[in-house]
């Protein structure tokens, strides 16, 4: 079976979510990802109707379902997750916009573990992004970045990840700051709002994500 290339890909990973409305939007605005299921991942494909290009796992912890695609099976004894695999394997085959739904709702270990891949994605040219029904993360490293107002997402926090971040600016939202510092123990930084048509966030010096968020529905 001939192998693909692309530039955008979508790895669902195996968090056992129940929600998964928020991959089928977004894969109506996104027709032409490519979308790489992580091991256990393939559980959600009955509910998203949708049809895997390649399957990547060891299957530990579940059974490689019987669907006409590429796959590449793991040992289970390994260095790394199944989604860190696939994503180095996108990686490899040219993707530059990289996505990883079904990967919040478990062990913490396996969340800590994914948000960590955005980092790992971005240090190999590639902008990797968590989703899942509430949020949108992403990393930064002392970079200047714009959020454009968007109705899914009333919220925007930045989370440091080094203990400082220096030179913290923010214009365009509800609470600016100008070159600020923010630590991880007085972290002032959560649940903004985007209140011109585009918020601007610099960072001086300093490794963060960048979450952007909504409350769900009461």
């Amino acid at each position: 079976m001939e192998t693909w290339q692309g530039t955008e890909a979508l790895i669902l990973s195996g968090s056992p979510e129940q929600e998964v409305g928020y991959v089928a939007r977004f894969l109506q605005v996104h027709p032409s990802v490519k979308v790489v299921c992580a091991d256990s991942g393939t559980r959600h494909l009955a509910k998203l109707h949708c049809h895997p290009d390649l399957i990547v796992g060891d299957f530990d912890s579940s059974v490689c379902p019987d669907i006409d695609c590429e796959r590449i099976q793991l040992v289970p004894e390994k260095d790394d997750t199944d989604t860190m695999h696939a994503l180095q394997v996108v990686i490899d085959r040219g993707c530059t916009s990289a996505w990883i739904a079904c990967a919040t709702g478990g062990r913490l270990d396996h969340l800590l573990s994914n948000l960590s891949l955005c980092e790992y994605a971005w240090e190999r040219g590639c902008t990797c992004r968590i989703l899942d029904a509430q949020n949108e993360l992403f990393f930064v490293d002392s970079d200047t970045i714009e959020l454009a107002r968007d109705d899914a997402y009333k919220y925007f926090s930045i989370i440091p990840l080094d203990y400082t971040l220096h030179g913290v600016s923010i214009t365009g939202a509800k609470y600016p700051l100008s070159d600020a510092s923010v630590t991880r123990s007085t972290m002032y930084t959560i649940s903004n709002e985007v209140t011109a048509s585009h918020a601007r966030i610099a960072i001086k010096q300093g490794r963060a994500f960048i979450i952007r968020s909504h409350d769900r529905a009461r």
